[in-house]
């Protein structure tokens, strides 16, 4: 039965972010199984018969590389993984390839690292490259680029802006910090919806969606809508990994939190259900839908708050506080309490209360030793002693976003 909410969440999408995990494209002996890659092949032509645009987030590399190697069991160290990965690969995409082929389009093959969503030109290239291939009607295929992969990073989450140009000039180009790996594909999939204009993030797993206790418990019950987001939605599920991949329950709804959280709608459900997309797409009550929160997050605040991890905090009393919270303003010196971390301009820096509290982040226009000479100081005081003040402000308000 079509569900109101569900068709509302279709029809408003422009754009399907598939994320399929290994064990939905896996036999009962933990190989690829081409016939399930056919039926999403067949289900994404019918999702662009209706004008929307695909994107494929899709693990199986690892598993596919360890068959065609005659591994018996996932290797440990880094680089039987990676060459597992680098030769798992090849066979994926052309198994995607082969499945599009027959329905007039070809797979296109995008392999991403941390950095590439971090480093702004890099992230404005995988942007630009999406787009493009729209253009020529190719549906992308995303995957982590494990052959390059190292180092684990923590929670980043992408910006969505059009261009370089969005940015003030004085960040263009300031440096970024991170790792190079994604802690799994459920974070990927999070980070390239938030890419793309008006997306439904689709995470297909295994089971038939979120449950108020263990799945395997028959008292059990399928949670069918969450419109508002709660921590102890977590309490449901434990921290195990999948059989087959590298994540889990919890993975998941780390990344839907952060889809959510910045307006984006997410749909958990199960992909051994060779018509769960189409199903989807007539808006039926199939898995877990979970509401985007709000009103959907401008680019640019996106990615201040949630692309890159902060450098620094801003300790700030409770006026302060006040002022940018219930009356919408920027963060003065005056208001500064105490200054942590070590940042440049440009850089992002979280806004805490006396009690540690986050609620704020934004870009400093000062680095970090400037601002310790700043700090619980009025402006008249700063230019007297110093002469000169270039900005009233230590994070103006088009630089700072709100965090729940």
């Amino acid at each position: 039965m079509n569900n109101p909410i569900r068709q509302e969440l279709a029809e408003s999408a422009r754009t399907f972010v598939i994320k399929i995990g290994t064990n939905v494209l896996s036999d009962e002996k933990q190989a690829l199984d081409p016939s399930r890659i056919a039926a999403l092949a067949e289900q994404v032509h019918s999702i662009r018969a209706q004008g929307k645009r695909c994107v494929l987030v899709s693990s199986g590399s690892i598993g596919a590389g360890m068959r065609l190697l005659g591994l018996k069991e996932r290797p440990k160290d880094l680089p039987h993984l990676q060459a597992a990965a680098a030769t798992g690969q090849a066979h994926l995409i052309g198994l995607y390839d082969q499945a599009f082929q027959k329905h007039g389009y070809r797979a296109a093959q995008l392999l991403l690292t941390a950095n590439d969503f971090r480093n702004r030109s890099r992230y404005l290239n995988v942007r630009n490259t999406l787009y493009t291939l729209f253009e020529y009607g190719c549906v992308p295929i995303i995957n982590e680029n494990d052959t390059v992969s190292v180092n684990e990073i923590a929670t980043p989450f992408p910006m969505a802006m059009r261009s370089e140009s969005e940015l003030p000039h004085s960040v263009r180009h300031t440096p970024t910090h991170a790792g190079t790996k994604f802690s799994d594909n459920d974070q990927l999939a999070a980070m390239v919806t938030n890419l793309l204009d008006a997306p439904l993030l689709i995470i297909l797993s295994v089971i038939e969606g979120l449950f108020d206790g263990d799945p395997r418990d028959e008292n059990s019950k399928l949670i069918s809508l969450i419109e508002d987001w709660d921590d102890n939605l977590f309490n449901c599920v434990g921290s195990s990994r999948s059989s087959g991949g590298t994540g889990g329950m919890h993975s998941k709804l780390t990344a839907i939190k952060k889809a959510v959280s910045v307006g984006e709608n997410v749909i958990l459900a199960n992909g051994e259900d060779n018509h769960v997309l189409m199903k989807i797409l007539n808006g039926e009550d199939v898995g877990t839908a979970f509401l985007g929160r709000g009103k959907f997050m401008p680019a640019w605040k996106r990615w201040i708050g949630f692309t890159i991890n902060p450098r620094g905090s801003f300790i700030v009393d409770d006026g302060a506080r006040r002022a940018i919270v219930e009356a919408g303003k920027s963060l003065l010196p005056i208001g500064v309490r105490e200054i942590r971390g070590v940042f440049d301009v440009g850089e992002v820096v979280s806004i805490k209360t006396a009690d540690g509290v986050e609620f704020a982040r934004g870009l400093s226009n000062y680095n970090s030793d400037h601002a310790h000479q700043l700090i619980g100081q009025r402006s008249e005081e700063i230019r007297t002693k110093t002469g000169t003040l270039p900005f009233l402000e230590v994070i103006h308000r088009d630089n700072l976003v709100m965090l729940d």
